[in-house]
């Protein structure tokens, strides 16, 4: 299954738009406040009319808070009603389904949603037939992927394939409970004398997106998921920096749901499964050497799976080829939105920031004389006026705003060029 487009009205800060995905890795970029965060929610929305059709599965319903408001003179008014609406392939054929909050006190309707509801509702049936019917992966990583625990699992290690749509749209880890399984097919390998099939999908599908990975496993001294790297050292899942353990986390999170829904697939469960994979913020703790190379990473390891994930880096930006960028506009409510067939591929940083620039409006800001002079000291190997640059732009910016973080990166080369 793949989302082709979505169209939604009165979910949140959208007034009515329809945006297209291409079907393989979709990076949404915008400023800050445009609905990048929004439209995965909606997509939540969406994509999670699945599990209407899947017994004991959390679809996510529209809320109060995605409610568009609308300011007058004397009042601040909510608009409805409010359409999640969704056109799919599955299989090779196109599907369409929507779902309306009519009213304040109205509930989420599902009577429109009856096409994949159906279809799940079939998948479902045939699994408990026994039947080796293809699941499609369906889960969102939010911002708080890494540190949001859900304390009771709900699932056994052991158990019905549909198991592993648990917790797909929740926003929080499902690592001990992986750290649980990993545990229990470990000591089944050692018990049966042989490999497990599950956990060499998993840790090939995460050596694949880190570099100087070797594997991954569970060591029975330990009593810990490990990390060997390709020198042949070893170190605690648990003591990994959060950029190490939020990509092996979400990776191994995803590998897991693809060996547990379709483990007919055996050893290639990573690579024929599909579905779609929704990511918050792809950069997110990522060094700026792995941001390059994110995307490539994960169509590697996945390549039948559709990603819509976004970003606030340029590198990753750079990294897309053409139709994989969806750009969201600053200010309009009302607007039709395409993959840009344009690539950024090969870019320089500055022009890539010159874009993003020009959509968050930074130069009402007043900042950009200084960008100009901070490209300027990194052009010209100055450490001195960079650091006095940076420390200006921080009196005027936000913290975790994007351009200052980028900025920040641009130290390596003055680094690397001092060399």
């Amino acid at each position: 299954m793949q989302i082709d487009l979505i169209h939604l009205e009165n979910f949140r800060a959208f007034e009515k738009v329809t945006v297209k995905f291409n079907k393989n890795f979709n990076v949404v970029i915008g400023g800050n406040g445009v609905g990048k965060t929004a439209l995965l929610e909606a997509l939540c929305v969406g994509v999670g009319s699945f599990f209407l059709g899947i017994d004991d599965a959390d679809s996510r319903h529209i809320q109060k808070e995605d409610v568009r408001l609308v300011s007058y003179e004397h009042s601040i008014e909510s608009q409805y009603p409010v359409i999640v609406g969704c056109q799919a392939t599955y299989r090779g054929k196109g599907i369409g389904w929507s779902r309306t909050k009519e009213t304040e006190q109205g509930r989420t309707t599902s009577r429109d949603a009856s096409p994949i509801k159906n279809i799940a509702n079939r998948l479902q049936q045939a699994v408990r037939d026994g039947e080796n019917e293809r699941l499609p992966v369906i889960v969102y990583f939010p911002t708080g992927r890494l540190w949001k625990e859900r304390q009771d699992t709900g699932i056994e290690v052991r158990g019905s394939r549909l198991r592993g749509y648990y917790n797909a749209l929740n926003p929080t880890s499902n690592y001990k409970f992986l750290l649980g399984w990993f545990k229990t097919k470990e000591f089944a390998a050692i018990q049966q004398g042989q490999e497990s099939v599950e956990l060499n999908v998993i840790s090939r599908a995460v050596s694949n997106c880190i570099e100087d990975c070797n594997r991954i496993y569970f060591d029975i001294e330990e009593d810990e998921l490990m990390m060997q790297f390709e020198d042949g050292s070893k170190m605690p899942a648990k003591n990994l920096s959060d950029g190490y353990r939020g990509m092996m986390a979400m990776v191994a999170d995803i590998a897991f749901r693809c060996v547990i829904l379709n483990p007919h697939l055996g050893e290639n469960a990573a690579l024929e499964s599909k579905g779609v994979v929704l990511i918050d913020e792809l950069d997110l703790h990522l060094h700026p050497s792995w941001q390059k190379r994110v995307i490539y990473y994960l169509k590697n390891a996945f390549p039948n799976i559709q990603f819509i994930a976004t970003t606030h880096s340029p590198l990753i930006i750079a990294s897309a080829k053409a139709g994989e960028v969806v750009k969201i506009p600053a200010e309009n409510t009302i607007f039709n939105i395409e993959p840009q067939q344009k690539s950024y591929k090969g870019w320089q940083l500055d022009y890539i920031l010159e874009d993003l620039m020009d959509m968050m409006d930074y130069q009402e800001l007043n900042t950009g004389e200084l960008l100009n002079q901070l490209n300027q000291a990194v052009n010209d190997g100055n450490m001195s006026l960079y650091d006095e640059k940076i420390r200006e732009l921080e009196e005027v910016l936000h913290g975790n705003d994007p351009i200052l973080k980028v900025y920040k990166m641009k130290k390596g080369e003055l680094i690397l060029n001092a060399i």
